[in-house]
């Protein structure tokens, strides 16, 4: 079944949200349509909208890339998300505590558990997917579009700064620090649980560091989770050279 539009913009972000494209890395629109089977004007489409979320840079003649966070970028996001995610915390510590909120707090606590094993595991492209999607999760919860589509935004660009920053920053969330936020939201207490999120976040906004080197040319179709390219019938496979001993 043909990807749409909606299929492709979501394959590409979720890429660049869980950073399986690193930032800096060119968006040919020749290989995302091959990649893809879809014609070059809907990959532009897809990646103007991209553009505008601050996801990716359009350089003319130059065609587009990941975007490539600045120290100032990093400010501003956390600067936003601090102004957000306080709000989240505190809503949810009034609208969740008690019995009003036990499907979801339970949803919340087995995405922790996720995490602990993610943890547990050491895998750590498991546990950066799960750590952003826990913020998106919390704002899911408040059912307040604005909320979920700006901590989607601010999520997918803490991603790419941490790419560029440090790739192994996704230890930048300290084991306990989600588990406590929770904790405060289920004792219905406001104040500790915005206290909580503001602490968290300031943790996490300094355990990225300095640049890193950004990866070179990539396999779109195996990022993007898509089935192998079929070649044509009657197309005679090269045969690799045996390996020297």
């Amino acid at each position: 079944m043909p990807l749409t539009n909606q299929d492709i913009y979501e394959r590409i972000y979720t890429a660049i949200s869980e950073r399986r494209l690193l930032p800096g890395t060119k968006l040919s629109e020749e290989r995302l349509a091959a990649a893809f089977q879809a014609s070059r004007t809907r990959i532009r489409e897809v990646l103007n909208r991209l553009s505008q979320e601050l996801v990716i840079d359009l350089h003319l003649n130059r065609g587009a890339f990941v975007a490539s966070p600045t120290p100032r970028d990093l400010s501003d996001v956390f600067a936003m998300r601090r102004a957000v995610e306080r709000a989240i915390a505190a809503q949810l510590s009034a609208e969740l505590a008690g019995s009003a909120g036990q499907s979801q707090l339970a949803a919340m606590r087995q995405h922790l558990k996720h995490e602990a094993d993610a943890r547990a595991a050491g895998d750590r492209a498991a546990l950066a997917q799960l750590t952003g999607a826990f913020h998106l999760r919390l704002a899911e919860c408040t059912e307040n579009r604005l909320f979920i589509d700006t901590v989607r935004r601010l999520v997918a660009l803490t991603g790419l700064a941490i790419a560029q920053y440090d790739a192994l920053a996704s230890s930048a969330c300290p084991d306990h620090e989600h588990d406590d936020i929770v904790a405060a939201i289920e004792a219905g207490d406001p104040r500790r649980a915005e206290r909580l999120m503001l602490e968290h976040l300031t943790h996490v906004e300094q355990g990225i560091r300095p640049p890193a080197e950004t990866a070179g040319e990539m396999d779109f179709r195996q990022i993007f989770q898509l089935e192998p390219e079929t070649p044509p019938r009657g197309t005679k496979q090269r045969r690799k050279p045996a390996a020297k001993a």
